[in-house]
């Protein structure tokens, strides 16, 4: 089974006076890999800009604008149309001594750190350490860890905001997507699995009729190794499936944030966003 998904996401910037230039990165177009193939993707800037496109260093397109005319607003829109058969893949079941191996470590350094943003706090951290004691496999530490975030935190908006560390979401066991996904990478690093951070969207309505357009957000999942890249939805604690468009990676969300730029001009904006998923196939 496939789908094949447009998207439609709108955001940008209205300044509390006019901009005199701007210089923003757009992380907004689907990844190209073997799960999804993307047969159209257009991003649209006003006011007009020059840009460029260039890959990231973690494998995400980038698109980098400059508006040098004074502006109001700043409002993009990237429509994209993809198609996703996402293949079932199966890790090598990798042992806690072949993870802990010089190699492993020294190819996943970056993927092993623990930043403040994915630091599960003392706390977490306690109860990790216990499911640990019980995990024969690296494999079933990250099912244990899923379950318990996915069982205790709430998925709440408000609570955190997207500079929150993820030891806020457990101590108050509500949070985001991003939260979940925050803590689940920060806890699966602290026993040594090399996890990355993945931003995208997901159909919220898998019944919908064919192409009606859904209102949906930007989520988030992990990624995980085990001698393959293997994906866990914390939000859902489900796999992702054919409704899962994948965006961005990186080791937190710094690494993904669809859409940063600066500006001068008067100080003070505020930035808006909306998404919009239809099923076409």
């Amino acid at each position: 089974m496939s789908a094949t998904l447009r998207l439609v996401h709108t955001t940008g910037y209205t300044y509390n006076g006019p901009a005199t230039a701007s210089y923003n990165e757009a992380r907004l177009a689907p990844l190209a890999t073997a799960d999804q193939t993307i047969l159209h993707h257009r991003l649209e800037v006003s006011p007009s800009a020059w840009s460029q496109a260039w890959t990231d260093y973690w494998g995400t397109q980038v698109t980098s604008f400059e508006v040098h005319e004074e502006h109001d607003e700043l409002q993009v829109v990237a429509i994209s149309t993809v198609t996703v058969d996402r293949k079932t893949v199966a890790g090598d079941e990798l042992t806690w001594d072949e993870l802990a191996a010089p190699a492993v470590r020294d190819e996943f350094d970056e993927l092993l750190e623990i930043g403040d943003r994915v630091d599960p706090g003392s706390d977490f951290l306690q109860v990790v350490r216990e499911l640990r004691g019980t995990a024969t496999t690296p494999a079933a530490l990250v099912d244990a860890v899923v379950g318990r975030v996915h069982g205790s935190v709430s998925y709440v908006q408000g609570r955190t905001t997207v500079r929150s560390p993820a030891r806020d979401a457990w101590a108050t066991g509500e949070g985001t997507c991003q939260d979940m996904a925050h803590l689940v990478i920060g806890a699966l690093r602290s026993q040594g699995i090399p996890a990355r951070y993945v931003s995208g969207y997901v159909l919220p309505d898998r019944d919908a009729p064919l192409g009606e357009s859904i209102t949906s957000a930007s989520h988030a999942w992990i990624q995980w190794w085990d001698g393959a890249w293997l994906g866990v939805d914390p939000a859902s604690g489900r796999v992702p499936d054919d409704f899962y468009i994948e965006m961005a990676r990186g080791r937190d969300y710094t690494d993904v944030v669809p859409l940063r730029g600066i500006f001068t001009g008067s100080p003070g904006s505020k930035m808006n966003a909306a998404v919009e998923i239809s099923r076409l196939a």
